[in-house]
């Protein structure tokens, strides 16, 4: 309960909402992920190719693998669990501006609109 404070408080502190934050914050992790792939990824096809001599047969075969090994990998459906909660809580946050923001309106309208309306 307590992170939850912290983390709502830091969101307000940043001008943002617990769920933007929080989008912000796994943004964060994919883009530092995604860097470090990219270095591992290059590093192991020079290796591959030109220390190794490993044929292109061969490397496509280790793509394959490392390909199934990257679709079992638990941050990856993890992160798409996250999103799918960000998203709803979006969703939830823009519903009740709408609803704040007809009620608003309907207020400020008062019986002249309904007279309008009717």
């Amino acid at each position: 309960m307590t992170s939850n404070r912290r983390r709502k408080q830091k969101a307000q502190s940043l001008g943002l909402t617990d769920a933007e934050l929080q989008l912000c914050d796994l943004l964060g992790q994919v883009l530092e992920l995604l860097r470090w792939n990219q270095v591992l990824g290059y590093s192991n096809q020079y290796l591959l190719h030109e220390k190794l001599g490993v044929s292109a047969e061969e490397r496509h075969r280790v793509m394959r693998a490392a390909a199934t090994a990257v679709e079992q990998d638990g941050r990856l459906q993890d992160w798409g669990r996250r999103l799918l909660e960000i998203q709803a809580s979006l969703q939830r946050i823009e519903a009740n501006l709408r609803g704040i923001r007809r009620v608003d309106g309907d207020a400020a309208a008062g019986p002249a609109a309904e007279a309008a309306d009717g």
